[in-house]
Protein backbone atom coordinates (compact mmCIF):
# COMPACT_ATOMS: atom_id res chain seq x y z
CA UNK A 1 0.00 0.00 0.00
CA UNK A 2 3.01 2.53 1.05
CA UNK A 3 4.38 2.28 -2.72
CA UNK A 4 0.83 2.87 -4.61
CA UNK A 5 0.54 5.81 -2.20
CA UNK A 6 3.86 7.12 -3.25
CA UNK A 7 3.40 6.14 -7.04
CA UNK A 8 -0.20 8.10 -6.57
CA UNK A 9 1.66 10.71 -5.22
CA UNK A 10 4.11 11.19 -8.15
CA UNK A 11 1.42 11.16 -10.74
CA UNK A 12 -0.89 13.49 -8.82
CA UNK A 13 2.64 16.05 -8.80
CA UNK A 14 3.84 15.86 -11.87
CA UNK A 15 -0.24 16.81 -13.12
CA UNK A 16 -0.04 19.76 -10.95
CA UNK A 17 3.14 20.82 -12.60
CA UNK A 18 2.15 20.34 -15.61
CA UNK A 19 -1.11 21.98 -15.53
CA UNK A 20 0.69 25.09 -13.88
CA UNK A 21 3.45 25.64 -16.62
CA UNK A 22 2.67 27.55 -20.22
CA UNK A 23 4.83 25.52 -23.05
CA UNK A 24 6.42 22.75 -20.90
CA UNK A 25 8.37 25.44 -18.73
CA UNK A 26 8.20 25.25 -15.26
CA UNK A 27 10.18 27.13 -12.50
CA UNK A 28 13.04 25.87 -11.16
CA UNK A 29 13.38 24.10 -8.33
CA UNK A 30 9.67 22.39 -8.50
CA UNK A 31 9.48 18.79 -7.43
CA UNK A 32 7.88 15.98 -5.57
CA UNK A 33 7.91 16.18 -1.96
CA UNK A 34 11.01 14.89 -0.65
CA UNK A 35 12.57 14.19 2.84
CA UNK A 36 12.40 16.64 5.24
CA UNK A 37 13.95 15.87 9.04
CA UNK A 38 13.95 12.11 9.19
CA UNK A 39 11.70 10.93 6.47
CA UNK A 40 8.91 13.83 6.52
CA UNK A 41 7.32 14.30 3.36
CA UNK A 42 7.19 18.13 2.79
CA UNK A 43 6.13 20.14 -0.67
CA UNK A 44 9.37 20.32 -1.76
CA UNK A 45 11.01 23.39 -3.68
CA UNK A 46 14.67 25.10 -3.91
CA UNK A 47 13.42 27.86 -1.18
CA UNK A 48 13.48 24.97 1.37
CA UNK A 49 16.54 23.65 1.29
CA UNK A 50 19.02 24.72 3.22
CA UNK A 51 22.72 24.50 4.34
CA UNK A 52 21.92 20.74 6.08
CA UNK A 53 20.47 19.30 3.00
CA UNK A 54 21.25 16.72 0.50
CA UNK A 55 19.58 17.27 -2.90
CA UNK A 56 19.54 14.90 -5.72
CA UNK A 57 18.58 16.24 -9.23
CA UNK A 58 16.98 13.76 -11.63
CA UNK A 59 16.74 14.23 -15.13
CA UNK A 60 12.94 14.68 -14.56
CA UNK A 61 9.86 13.84 -12.89
CA UNK A 62 7.84 12.79 -15.83
CA UNK A 63 9.63 9.55 -15.77
CA UNK A 64 7.88 6.45 -13.39
CA UNK A 65 11.54 5.09 -12.69
CA UNK A 66 12.09 8.04 -10.45
CA UNK A 67 9.10 6.78 -7.84
CA UNK A 68 11.43 4.11 -6.78
CA UNK A 69 14.56 6.90 -6.56
CA UNK A 70 13.18 9.18 -4.53
CA UNK A 71 11.29 6.82 -2.24
CA UNK A 72 14.84 5.18 -1.75
CA UNK A 73 16.06 8.67 -1.10
CA UNK A 74 13.53 8.89 1.42
CA UNK A 75 14.12 5.94 3.49
CA UNK A 76 17.74 6.62 3.56
CA UNK A 77 17.40 9.92 4.58
CA UNK A 78 14.76 8.86 7.59
CA UNK A 79 17.26 6.24 8.55
CA UNK A 80 20.61 8.63 8.85
CA UNK A 81 18.03 11.34 10.48
CA UNK A 82 19.48 13.82 7.59
CA UNK A 83 17.12 15.86 5.56
CA UNK A 84 17.19 15.38 1.50
CA UNK A 85 14.75 16.32 -1.86
CA UNK A 86 14.15 15.45 -4.66
CA UNK A 87 14.11 17.87 -7.53
CA UNK A 88 13.65 18.11 -11.39
CA UNK A 89 11.66 19.26 -14.33
CA UNK A 90 8.50 17.97 -15.02
CA UNK A 91 10.02 16.87 -18.22
CA UNK A 92 13.60 16.42 -19.79
CA UNK A 93 14.84 19.38 -19.94
CA UNK A 94 18.92 20.41 -19.81
CA UNK A 95 18.26 23.86 -19.41
CA UNK A 96 16.13 23.76 -16.66
CA UNK A 97 17.91 21.18 -15.19
CA UNK A 98 20.79 23.98 -14.80
CA UNK A 99 18.75 26.28 -13.79
CA UNK A 100 17.48 24.38 -10.89
CA UNK A 101 21.08 23.17 -9.93
CA UNK A 102 22.01 27.03 -10.24
CA UNK A 103 19.16 27.86 -7.48
CA UNK A 104 20.16 24.84 -5.46
CA UNK A 105 23.44 25.87 -5.29
CA UNK A 106 23.07 29.72 -4.42
CA UNK A 107 21.66 27.81 -1.29
CA UNK A 108 24.70 26.56 -0.32
CA UNK A 109 23.60 22.91 0.35
CA UNK A 110 25.06 19.72 2.33
CA UNK A 111 25.71 18.14 -1.07
CA UNK A 112 24.07 17.25 -4.24
CA UNK A 113 23.25 14.24 -6.55
CA UNK A 114 23.55 14.93 -10.33
CA UNK A 115 21.61 12.62 -12.91
CA UNK A 116 22.55 14.47 -15.84
CA UNK A 117 20.13 15.04 -18.89
CA UNK A 118 23.41 16.69 -20.94
CA UNK A 119 26.85 16.31 -19.27
CA UNK A 120 28.14 18.51 -20.87
CA UNK A 121 25.33 21.60 -19.64
CA UNK A 122 26.35 21.09 -16.06
CA UNK A 123 30.55 20.55 -15.90
CA UNK A 124 30.48 24.42 -15.28
CA UNK A 125 28.20 24.48 -12.45
CA UNK A 126 29.45 21.21 -11.20
CA UNK A 127 33.29 23.07 -10.99
CA UNK A 128 31.13 26.12 -9.44
CA UNK A 129 29.71 23.61 -6.54
CA UNK A 130 33.14 22.50 -5.54
CA UNK A 131 34.93 25.65 -5.82
CA UNK A 132 32.52 25.99 -3.07
CA UNK A 133 33.21 23.19 -0.75
CA UNK A 134 29.77 21.28 -2.19
CA UNK A 135 30.11 17.67 -2.33
CA UNK A 136 28.91 16.40 -5.98
CA UNK A 137 28.23 13.08 -7.20
CA UNK A 138 26.78 11.32 -10.47
CA UNK A 139 24.03 9.04 -9.44
CA UNK A 140 22.43 7.33 -12.39
CA UNK A 141 23.77 8.42 -15.27
CA UNK A 142 27.38 9.91 -15.54
CA UNK A 143 29.25 13.61 -15.94
CA UNK A 144 32.47 12.78 -17.98
CA UNK A 145 35.58 15.01 -17.67
CA UNK A 146 33.88 17.06 -15.04
CA UNK A 147 34.33 17.72 -11.07
CA UNK A 148 32.09 15.25 -9.93
CA UNK A 149 33.74 13.24 -7.10
CA UNK A 150 32.18 9.79 -8.62
CA UNK A 151 29.72 7.53 -9.74
CA UNK A 152 26.94 5.83 -8.22
CA UNK A 153 24.77 3.32 -10.65
CA UNK A 154 24.10 1.13 -12.92
CA UNK A 155 27.26 -0.19 -15.60
CA UNK A 156 24.84 1.03 -18.74
CA UNK A 157 27.52 -0.71 -21.39
CA UNK A 158 26.79 -3.45 -19.43
CA UNK A 159 23.02 -3.57 -19.19
CA UNK A 160 22.69 -2.79 -22.50
CA UNK A 161 24.13 -6.00 -23.28
CA UNK A 162 21.88 -7.69 -20.89
CA UNK A 163 18.88 -5.95 -22.97
CA UNK A 164 20.49 -7.27 -26.33
CA UNK A 165 20.67 -10.84 -24.73
CA UNK A 166 16.88 -10.93 -23.98
CA UNK A 167 15.52 -9.50 -26.67
CA UNK A 168 18.06 -11.73 -28.68
CA UNK A 169 16.91 -14.84 -27.06
CA UNK A 170 13.16 -13.66 -27.19
CA UNK A 171 13.25 -13.12 -31.35
CA UNK A 172 14.47 -16.79 -31.67
CA UNK A 173 17.91 -14.80 -32.87
CA UNK A 174 16.27 -12.91 -36.48
CA UNK A 175 14.31 -10.20 -37.47
CA UNK A 176 13.94 -6.70 -37.31
CA UNK A 177 14.16 -4.63 -34.08
CA UNK A 178 13.49 -0.99 -33.44
CA UNK A 179 14.34 0.68 -30.58
CA UNK A 180 12.94 3.51 -28.69
CA UNK A 181 15.34 6.02 -26.63
CA UNK A 182 14.88 8.73 -24.27
CA UNK A 183 17.34 11.05 -25.60
CA UNK A 184 20.29 10.84 -27.60
CA UNK A 185 22.19 13.23 -25.47
CA UNK A 186 22.00 11.31 -22.10
CA UNK A 187 25.20 9.58 -21.41
CA UNK A 188 23.60 6.75 -19.81
CA UNK A 189 21.35 6.18 -22.28
CA UNK A 190 23.45 6.25 -25.06
CA UNK A 191 25.73 3.92 -23.29
CA UNK A 192 23.31 1.42 -23.26
CA UNK A 193 22.49 1.76 -26.72
CA UNK A 194 26.10 0.81 -27.32
CA UNK A 195 25.77 -2.14 -25.25
CA UNK A 196 22.80 -3.47 -27.10
CA UNK A 197 24.85 -3.23 -30.32
CA UNK A 198 27.38 -4.30 -28.88
CA UNK A 199 25.47 -7.65 -27.45
CA UNK A 200 23.58 -7.92 -30.28
CA UNK A 201 26.83 -9.18 -32.64
CA UNK A 202 26.02 -12.50 -30.92
CA UNK A 203 22.60 -12.51 -33.09
CA UNK A 204 23.60 -11.45 -36.58
CA UNK A 205 20.21 -12.64 -37.43
CA UNK A 206 19.07 -9.43 -36.02
CA UNK A 207 18.81 -6.39 -37.46
CA UNK A 208 18.05 -3.09 -35.87
CA UNK A 209 15.80 -1.26 -38.71
CA UNK A 210 14.86 2.25 -36.39
CA UNK A 211 15.34 4.30 -33.42
CA UNK A 212 13.41 7.11 -32.33
CA UNK A 213 13.64 9.53 -29.57
CA UNK A 214 11.17 9.64 -26.81
CA UNK A 215 12.06 12.68 -24.53
CA UNK A 216 11.31 10.27 -21.56
CA UNK A 217 7.67 10.52 -22.09
CA UNK A 218 5.56 7.35 -22.04
CA UNK A 219 2.92 9.07 -24.65
CA UNK A 220 5.65 10.22 -27.02
CA UNK A 221 7.59 6.62 -26.75
CA UNK A 222 3.75 4.94 -27.74
CA UNK A 223 3.75 7.56 -30.34
CA UNK A 224 6.92 6.66 -31.89
CA UNK A 225 6.29 2.99 -31.60
CA UNK A 226 3.33 3.15 -33.23
CA UNK A 227 4.53 5.10 -36.16
CA UNK A 228 7.96 2.62 -36.33
CA UNK A 229 5.01 -0.30 -36.87
CA UNK A 230 3.47 1.49 -39.32
CA UNK A 231 7.15 1.50 -41.37
CA UNK A 232 7.93 -1.92 -40.69
CA UNK A 233 4.99 -4.00 -40.42
CA UNK A 234 7.50 -7.52 -40.61
CA UNK A 235 8.98 -5.77 -36.94
CA UNK A 236 9.80 -8.84 -34.12
CA UNK A 237 11.14 -6.84 -31.38
CA UNK A 238 11.32 -4.17 -29.94
CA UNK A 239 14.17 -2.27 -26.90
CA UNK A 240 12.96 0.23 -24.67
CA UNK A 241 16.41 2.21 -23.52
CA UNK A 242 14.27 4.74 -21.11
CA UNK A 243 12.38 3.90 -18.02
CA UNK A 244 9.26 5.23 -19.88
CA UNK A 245 9.99 3.72 -23.00
CA UNK A 246 8.77 -0.38 -22.71
CA UNK A 247 5.45 1.20 -21.35
CA UNK A 248 4.93 3.43 -24.14
CA UNK A 249 6.12 0.41 -26.45
CA UNK A 250 4.03 -2.14 -24.52
CA UNK A 251 0.67 0.48 -25.08
CA UNK A 252 1.59 0.45 -28.64
CA UNK A 253 1.74 -3.40 -29.02
CA UNK A 254 -1.65 -3.65 -26.81
CA UNK A 255 -3.61 -1.53 -28.98
CA UNK A 256 -2.18 -2.83 -32.32
CA UNK A 257 -3.38 -6.42 -31.14
CA UNK A 258 0.28 -7.06 -31.52
CA UNK A 259 0.81 -8.36 -27.89
CA UNK A 260 2.75 -11.52 -27.93
CA UNK A 261 3.37 -11.84 -31.74
CA UNK A 262 6.67 -8.74 -31.38
CA UNK A 263 8.90 -8.92 -28.53
CA UNK A 264 9.64 -6.23 -26.11
CA UNK A 265 12.29 -5.63 -24.32
CA UNK A 266 13.28 -2.37 -22.11
CA UNK A 267 14.56 -1.11 -18.61
CA UNK A 268 13.22 -0.64 -14.99
CA UNK A 269 10.42 -2.43 -12.93
CA UNK A 270 7.81 0.30 -13.07
CA UNK A 271 4.08 -0.16 -12.75
CA UNK A 272 3.39 0.25 -16.66
CA UNK A 273 5.75 -1.84 -17.32
CA UNK A 274 4.69 -4.93 -14.88
CA UNK A 275 1.40 -4.36 -16.27
CA UNK A 276 2.46 -4.83 -19.83
CA UNK A 277 4.55 -7.76 -18.97
CA UNK A 278 1.16 -9.17 -16.83
CA UNK A 279 -0.62 -8.32 -19.94
CA UNK A 280 1.79 -10.97 -22.17
CA UNK A 281 3.45 -7.48 -24.04
CA UNK A 282 6.36 -7.59 -21.90
CA UNK A 283 9.28 -10.25 -22.69
CA UNK A 284 11.76 -8.72 -19.94
CA UNK A 285 12.68 -5.78 -17.81
CA UNK A 286 16.18 -4.74 -17.16
CA UNK A 287 15.83 -3.56 -13.02
CA UNK A 288 18.31 -1.29 -12.48
CA UNK A 289 17.77 -1.46 -8.70
CA UNK A 290 17.21 2.75 -8.33
CA UNK A 291 15.97 2.22 -4.59
CA UNK A 292 19.05 0.82 -3.83
CA UNK A 293 21.32 3.26 -6.10
CA UNK A 294 19.87 6.62 -4.09
CA UNK A 295 19.76 5.25 -0.46
CA UNK A 296 23.70 4.10 -1.45
CA UNK A 297 24.01 7.46 -3.04
CA UNK A 298 22.75 9.76 -0.05
CA UNK A 299 24.97 7.58 2.81
CA UNK A 300 27.76 8.70 0.09
CA UNK A 301 26.96 12.03 0.19
CA UNK A 302 27.06 12.48 4.27
CA UNK A 303 30.28 10.39 4.54
CA UNK A 304 31.85 13.20 1.66
CA UNK A 305 30.16 15.97 3.44
CA UNK A 306 31.54 14.50 7.05
CA UNK A 307 34.74 13.77 5.97
CA UNK A 308 34.49 10.14 6.21
CA UNK A 309 34.71 8.63 2.99
CA UNK A 310 37.01 6.14 2.15
CA UNK A 311 36.11 5.80 -1.61
CA UNK A 312 38.66 7.17 -3.86
CA UNK A 313 38.45 10.27 -6.06
CA UNK A 314 36.76 9.13 -9.11
CA UNK A 315 35.18 6.62 -7.73
CA UNK A 316 32.67 4.10 -9.58
CA UNK A 317 29.76 2.16 -8.44
CA UNK A 318 28.18 -0.25 -9.82
CA UNK A 319 24.96 -0.80 -8.45
CA UNK A 320 23.99 -3.57 -10.93
CA UNK A 321 21.23 -4.97 -12.94
CA UNK A 322 18.79 -7.80 -12.87
CA UNK A 323 16.67 -9.35 -15.30
CA UNK A 324 13.27 -10.03 -14.84
CA UNK A 325 11.22 -12.30 -16.71
CA UNK A 326 7.26 -13.55 -16.36
CA UNK A 327 8.52 -16.57 -14.46
CA UNK A 328 10.06 -14.38 -11.93
CA UNK A 329 8.32 -11.17 -11.66
CA UNK A 330 6.49 -12.09 -8.50
CA UNK A 331 9.70 -13.08 -6.72
CA UNK A 332 11.68 -10.12 -8.21
CA UNK A 333 8.57 -8.09 -6.15
CA UNK A 334 8.64 -9.55 -3.22
CA UNK A 335 11.91 -8.92 -2.44
CA UNK A 336 12.35 -5.71 -3.90
CA UNK A 337 13.16 -3.48 -1.21
CA UNK A 338 9.51 -1.10 -0.66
Amino acid sequence: MRRVAVIASFIATVAVLASGCSSGASSPGTGPAAAGGPGADKGASSDSVGSDTYVFLPKSLNNPYWVDAREGMTSEASKLGVKAQFLGPPTDDAAQQVAIFESVLAKKPAGIAISPNDPGSVVQIVAKARAANVPVIAWDGPVPNSEVQGYIGTDNVTAGEKAAEAVGKAMGGNGKLAVVIGSLSAANLNQRLEGLKKGLKKFPGISIVATEESGESIGDAQGKAETILQAHPDLVGFVGIGGSDLPGIAGALKAGGQCGKIKAVGFDVVPQGVAGMQAGCVNALISQKPFGMTAQALKILVDLKAGKSTLPNNFNVDTGVEVVTPDTLKSFQASAPH
